[in-house]
C-alpha cells in the first residue's frame, strides 16, 4: 500500500505537538515533518494488493473473496494517571496516545492490570521511545479476553484461548499493541478504537450488514467492572459478564459518518501492480471536519493541540479468503474433528486423487492459516488542522491534497513500494467552485536502505546525497518534456505566475509587504513568484530577495527535506498545466511528473 508519503515519515519523539513541528521558521531544521492536512480536504489513498481483488461476483469474478477496509484513529483527551483517558468513560483500551517511535523496537506489553492502571508500561514505552498506536490497555485486554470460539479455524491448532490466537496467528505472535483477532475479522464484535472510513468489496449484497455493524454508529458491548478481575475482561456474553459481577456496557463512536461501502476495483492476482486502467487503485478520502472530531459529548472526541490540530493515524486492511469454501457461512462447526467425524473443507497440504489408476495423488500447497488472510499497512502520525480564517475562501471551498509517494531507490530497491511519484498524478479541479490545491510533501535526511533491506535489495540509487529524500515542483511545457519552463519566460502560461492566488499553510497570502516570521516578504515581491520559488526549492527560498542570501544546491541537498506547512493554491484561470520534479527525473524509468487540469 502507498499512502502519499505518510509511510516514509519519522518524527522526533521529543516534539510533542504541531506547534513544535509545523513551523516554517524551522525550515533548516533536521526535525522530520508529519503531514498536516486541512479538515474536510480530499486525500487520495493508493495501494497495491498482491493476491488480487474486486470484480463483480456475478459477471467478473476473482477466485477469492476480498475486501479492503480503510480506518483511522485519533488521539483522545487524557487526565489522571499517564495511561488514563477521558473518552469512552475513561476506558483503558479505547483511549489512545499516539506517538511515532524513535526506533523500530516493539513497545513493551503490560503483564498485569496494575501495569495498565498505574501507567508503568505506558511510561516505560515513552522513556524508551517506542512507537504506539493502540494503547497498552488495548493489548492487555486482548491477551486476557477469551477468543471467539465460533470462528472457523480449519485444521489449525490454536495454542491458546485468548483473542491473540487466531487461525492466521495460531501461536499468538505479537505485533506492536494490535489485537490479532480484531485485525483479522471485520466487522469486529467488540468495541474498538478504530473508526471506519470505507469498505471496498466484491460483495455489495453485504453493504447493509457492514453499515449496521460499524462502530461508527452501532453499539458494541463488553463487560465492565473491577479491572483487576480477570473474569470481567474474559466475559464475552451478558450472561458471563453478570456471573463475573460486571456490567454489560455499550460503546459507540457516536459519529454521523457511516462506513462508505463500494465496489472494489478489479486487480490481477500475483501482480502487485495497478488496476485495469494502468493507474494505482485509489480511494479519495474526505477527511473529517474538526468539529466532528472534537465536539463535546462525542464519546470519541479527540485531543486538541493548540486549539487547531488533532493527531491521527490511518490504516488499510486487506482481507482475502479462498472461494473454495464459503467464508461468510463457514463456522466452528466445520473445524476439523476426526473424532466427531468432521473433516474441514480445506486441510493442510492435502494429497488429492486425480482419478488416474495406480497414481496415489498429487500434493497441493495449501496452508490453512493463510486461506483466510489479512494484510495491513499503517501510516505514521499526521495532523488534521482546523481551516484557516485568514481568508474567506477557506470556509467552504473544496481542498485537494497533492502529495508525493514512494521512496528513494531503483525499482528493485524500493519493492514492494515504488519509486517517487506525485499523488494524484492527474488532478482535475473546478474553477467556478473555487477549488483549492494543498501542495505538501515530506522527506528524510536519514533514509537507510542497508542490509537486510526488507523485501527489496539494499541500496538507495538516486540523485543527491545518499540517504536523503528530496522533492520539488516546477512547471514543464508538456507531459513529454523533461525540462522545466523558466519562470521569467512563461508568466502568461504559468499556473502560478499567471493564474493562481497562493497562500501558506496558515492561509496567509504570499504577497509583498509582509513583515515578521515566517515570511518577511519585501514589498516588491509577488504572490505567484513567491509560490513558484517555494515549490521549486522545497521551501529553502521563499522569495526572490532570499536567493542571494542562501547557499542553494541545484540538487536540493541543502534544501529542507519537507515542504513544511505546504503551499495552498487557488487557480484563477482555466488550463492544463504539466509539472515535474527536477531531482528525481532520471532518464529511463524515473519520470516524476504530473498534470493539473483547471476546468470551467
Amino acid at each position: 500500500m502507498t499512502v502519499p508519503t505518510l509511510l516514509s515519515m519519522a518524527v522526533s519523539p521529543t516534539l510533542a505537538g504541531p506547534n513544535q513541528i509545523y513551523d516554517e521558521t524551522a525550515r533548516a531544521s533536521n526535525a522530520q515533518y508529519p503531514f498536516v492536512f486541512l479538515e474536510g480536504s480530499v486525500l487520495p489513498v493508493e495501494w497495491t494488493n498482491q493476491h488480487g481483488c474486486g470484480g463483480n461476483e456475478g459477471e467478473d469474478p476473482n477466485k477469492l473473496n476480498c475486501n479492503i477496509v480503510l480506518q483511522y484513529m485519533c488521539e483522545t483527551p487524557r487526565s489522571g494517571t499517564p495511561s488514563q483517558g477521558t473518552a469512552y468513560g475513561g476506558d483503558y483500551a479505547l483511549n489512545v496516545y499516539l506517538r511515532d517511535g524513535g526506533n523500530t523496537n516493539t513497545p513493551d506489553e503490560p503483564n498485569t492490570a496494575a501495569d495498565v492502571t498505574s501507567g508503568s508500561t505506558f511510561t516505560s514505552n515513552n522513556n524508551n521511545q517506542r512507537g504506539r498506536h493502540e494503547s497498552e490497555g488495548w493489548y492487555y485486554e486482548c491477551k486476557t479476553r477469551s477468543r471467539n470460539k465460533g470462528l472457523f479455524t480449519a485444521d489449525q491448532n490454536l495454542n491458546g484461548n485468548a483473542a491473540i490466537y487466531t487461525r492466521q496467528n495460531p501461536n499468538g505472535n505479537r505485533r506492536g499493541l494490535e489485537c490479532p483477532e480484531e485485525r483479522d475479522y471485520y466487522p469486529y464484535w467488540a468495541p474498538s478504537p478504530w473508526r471506519d472510513i470505507a469498505y471496498l468489496t466484491d460483495r455489495l449484497d453485504l453493504a447493509q450488514y457492514i453499515r449496521d455493524n460499524s462502530m461508527n454508529t452501532a453499539n458494541k458491548y463488553k463487560c465492565k467492572g473491577t479491572y483487576t478481575q480477570t473474569s470481567i475482561i474474559q466475559a464475552l456474553t451478558p450472561q458471563d459478564c453478570a456471573s463475573a459481577g460486571g456490567t454489560w456496557t455499550a460503546y459507540t463512536h457516536g459519529m454521523t459518518d457511516i462506513v462508505d461501502v463500494k465496489q472494489m476495483a478489479w486487480t490481477r492476482d500475483n501482480h502487485l501492480g495497478n488496476g485495469r486502467d494502468g493507474q494505482p487503485i485509489t480511494y479519495n478520502w474526505t477527511l473529517p471536519t474538526f468539529a466532528s472530531l472534537t465536539t463535546v459529548g462525542n464519546p470519541a472526541s479527540a485531543a486538541i493541540f493548540d486549539t487547531n490540530y488533532v493527531k491521527c493515524i490511518f490504516r488499510l486492511r486487506y482481507n482475502m479468503s479462498t472461494d473454495d469454501y464459503d467464508p461468510w457461512n463457514t463456522t466452528a462447526s466445520s473445524n476439523n474433528n476426526p473424532g466427531a467425524g468432521i473433516k474441514s473443507p480445506v486441510t493442510q497440504n492435502p494429497t488429492v486423487d486425480v482419478g488416474a489408476q495406480d497414481l496415489q495423488g498429487l500434493a497441493l500447497a495449501i496452508n490453512t492459516n493463510q486461506f483466510g488472510r489479512t494484510f495491513q499497512d499503517r501510516s505514521h502520525i499526521f495532523y488534521i488542522k482546523k481551516r484557516p480564517t485568514t481568508s474567506g475562501i477557506f470556509a467552504s471551498s473544496k481542498v485537494f491534497n497533492l502529495n508525493v509517494r514512494g521512496k528513494r531507490g531503483n525499482i528493485v530497491q524500493t519493492y514492494p513500494a515504488v519509486e517517487y511519484d506525485f499523488v494524484p498524478m492527474l488532478l482535475n479541479v473546478d474553477l467556478s467552485a473555487g477549488d483549492l490545491i494543498h501542495f505538501q510533501w515530506c522527506g528524510s535526511n536519514t533514509h537507510n536502505n542497508g542490509d537486510p533491506a526488507g523485501d527489496g535489495q539494499a541500496g538507495d540509487a538516486g540523485e543527491g546525497t545518499g540517504g536523503t529524500d528530496r522533492n520539488n515542483w516546477v512547471q514543464s511545457g508538456d507531459s513529454d518534456s523533461n525540462f522545466p519552463l523558466p519562470l521569467d519566460m512563461y508568466s502568461a502560461e504559468s499556473f502560478l505566475l499567471g493564474g493562481s492566488n497562493c497562500y501558506d499553510g496558515d492561509g496567509l497570502a504570499l504577497d509583498g509587504g509582509k513583515t515578521g516570521a515566517p515570511h518577511n516578504f519585501p514589498a516588491t515581491s509577488t504572490s505567484g513568484l513567491n509560490c513558484a520559488l517555494t515549490l521549486a526549492t522545497s521551501g529553502q527560498i521563499l522569495h526572490q530577495g532570499e536567493a542571494a542570501t542562501v547557499t542553494f544546491d541545484p540538487l536540493l541537498n541543502t534544501a529542507p527535506a519537507s515542504l513544511i506547512g505546504g503551499i495552498i493554491v487557488q487557480p484563477t484561470q482555466t488550463g492544463s498545466y504539466n509539472y515535474i520534479n527536477t531531482r528525481n527525473n532520471n532518464f529511463s524509468n524515473r519520470a516524476q511528473k504530473g498534470a493539473i487540469n483547471v476546468l470551467a
